[in-house]
C-alpha cells in the first residue's frame, strides 16, 4: 500500500512542482469577454468568463490553447490568441497612476520631514544663539564676581592692618589707663603725705605756741 501511494503521489508532485516553476502570469487581451472551458476546444464546458485585462496564471500553453488558473481559482483552457504577456495599457494606466501618487506622498513626507527638519535647524540656531548670550552674560559675571572678590581682597588687607592698629592702640590705652591708675594713686598718696605733714606743722606750731604763752606766764610772775 505505501509503494503504491508512492507511486502515485510521486508523479503528481513531480507535475505539480513543474507546473508550479513554469507558472507566469498573462492577461487577457481585447475588449471581450473570453471563456474559460474545461478542455481545449468549444465542446468543452464552460467554467468561468473573464473580462479583458483580468490577470490568470499560465501552467502550461501550446500552438492553440493556454492553461490557465483564474483569479477566483478555476483552472481551465483559453484560446492562446485571447491570452497576452504584455501588460494592458489600462494596468499600465493604473500602476503608473498608483506610482505617481506614492512618489507624491513620498514627496509629500519628504517635504514635511525636510520642512521638520529645518525647523529643528532654527531651534537649534536659537538654542546656539541663547546659550550664545548665556555665555557671554555669565562672562560679565564672573568678571563682576572677581572684580568685587578683587576689591574684597584689598579691603580685607585694609581691615587687616586697622585691626592691628586697633591692637595696637587698645594696648597703649591699657598702658595708659595703668599709668593714670598708678599717678592717681600716687597723688592720693602725696596728698595723704601733705596732709600729714600740714597736720603735724600745724600742730607744732600749737604745741610752740603753747610752751612760748606758758613760758611769757613764768616771767611775769617772777617780776
Amino acid at each position: 500500500m505505501k509503494n503504491f501511494l508512492n507511486y502515485i503521489l510521486g508523479p503528481l508532485l513531480l507535475v505539480i512542482i513543474t507546473s508550479s516553476a513554469y507558472a507566469e502570469t498573462g492577461y487577457i487581451s481585447d475588449q471581450l469577454i473570453v471563456t474559460v472551458r474545461s478542455g481545449k476546444g468549444n465542446e468543452y464546458k464552460v467554467l468561468e468568463t473573464l473580462p479583458t485585462a483580468t490577470p490568470v496564471e499560465i501552467l502550461e500553453e501550446d500552438k492553440t490553447h493556454v492553461k490557465v488558473i483564474t483569479p477566483k481559482g478555476t483552472e481551465g483552457y483559453i484560446q492562446r490568441h485571447y491570452v497576452s504577456k504584455a501588460v494592458p495599457k489600462n494596468i499600465q494606466i493604473t500602476q503608473l497612476k498608483n506610482e505617481i501618487e506614492t512618489l507624491q506622498q513620498k514627496m509629500q513626507s519628504g517635504q514635511q520631514s525636510l520642512q521638520t527638519s529645518v525647523n529643528d535647524i532654527n531651534t537649534y540656531k536659537q538654542q546656539i544663539t541663547d546659550l550664545s548670550q548665556q555665555l557671554t552674560q555669565s562672562r560679565k559675571e564672573q568678571e563682576r564676581v572677581s572684580l568685587e572678590y578683587k576689591t574684597l581682597l584689598s579691603k580685607s588687607d585694609n581691615v587687616l592692618n586697622l585691626s592691628t592698629e586697633n591692637d595696637r592702640l587698645i594696648e597703649e590705652n591699657r598702658l595708659l589707663n595703668s599709668e593714670l591708675l598708678l599717678l592717681r594713686e600716687e597723688n592720693q598718696n602725696f596728698h595723704r603725705s601733705n596732709m600729714i605733714q600740714w597736720f603735724l606743722a600745724g600742730g607744732g606750731v600749737l604745741l610752740l605756741g603753747w610752751i612760748m604763752g606758758k613760758f611769757s606766764r613764768k616771767k611775769q610772775r617772777r617780776f
